[in-house]
């Protein structure tokens, strides 16, 4: 994922790539948002970094709302995503020992040469 800051017209703006297909680079989609904020975030192993928030909108089993979202490549990790506490609280309930609750993606057949 290349992130890069830059001002356009006294704005704090970010551009940023999106390979929206999981376990796919064949697409990538170049995106640019103003900087909502940029604050230390702590991974999952305990190492803090400096990421950069947007606030975008997020499209859900037809609802839609704005959550605030970091910047952080995460193509060698298992989901491009993750949809954090913030950003569904108070909106949805998570049942840990289901999977697919708006539906399981289509799979895309498999060509046989």
């Amino acid at each position: 994922m290349n992130i890069e800051t830059f001002d356009a017209g006294g704005i704090d703006m970010v551009r940023f790539d999106v390979q929206p297909h999981q376990r796919s680079d064949a697409k990538t989609i170049v995106c640019e948002a103003p900087v909502h904020d940029i604050r230390s975030v702590r991974s999952s192993s305990g190492q803090a970094s400096k990421r950069i928030f947007i606030l975008t909108e997020v499209h859900w089993l037809d609802t839609t709302w704005q959550v605030e979202l970091t910047l952080a490549n995460r193509n060698k990790m298992g989901f491009r995503m993750l949809m954090g506490r913030e950003a569904i609280r108070g909106r949805m309930l998570v049942d840990p020992g289901q999977s697919y609750f708006g539906g399981r993606p289509k799979k895309k057949k498999r060509k046989h040469w």
